[in-house]
């Protein structure tokens, strides 16, 4: 019985454990309202991407000097903890108006998103 005990409460240590150590996937831009012209910053995790890869970061609002997909995109390289973050600058001549933003990473999509606004 003590044997069942103990194996039991090690199984749920190291499910704490393991909790504890990943990070949830997440994606954010700041500020919400950007300057035509002004950088956004755009950071998060891409949980369960290895670090030194490249996460792709899509938006409508980014320059067109890269695609994924006939879409504007920059690239963040994957830091320890699965932290990514890039430093954009929309371009003066952008749309006034709301963006989307999302994230792909090892050929999958995130399943997460952000908006912010551009502002004349």
């Amino acid at each position: 019985m003590r044997k069942a005990t103990l194996a039991a409460g090690s199984a749920v240590a190291a499910l704490a454990f393991v909790g504890a150590v990943s990070a949830a996937t997440s994606l954010t831009v700041a500020p919400a309202a950007v300057h035509r012209g002004h950088r956004v910053i755009v950071r998060g995790n891409a949980d369960g991407c290895p670090v030194g890869d490249a996460v792709t970061i899509i938006s409508k609002a980014f320059a067109h000097t890269h695609d994924f997909a006939g879409l504007p995109a920059v690239f963040a390289r994957v830091r320890a903890g699965g932290k990514f973050g890039i430093r954009p600058r929309i371009p003066s001549t952008k749309a006034v108006g709301g963006y989307g933003v999302s994230a792909r990473c090892g050929g999958g999509n995130l399943g997460v998103s952000a908006t912010f606004h551009v502002v004349a």
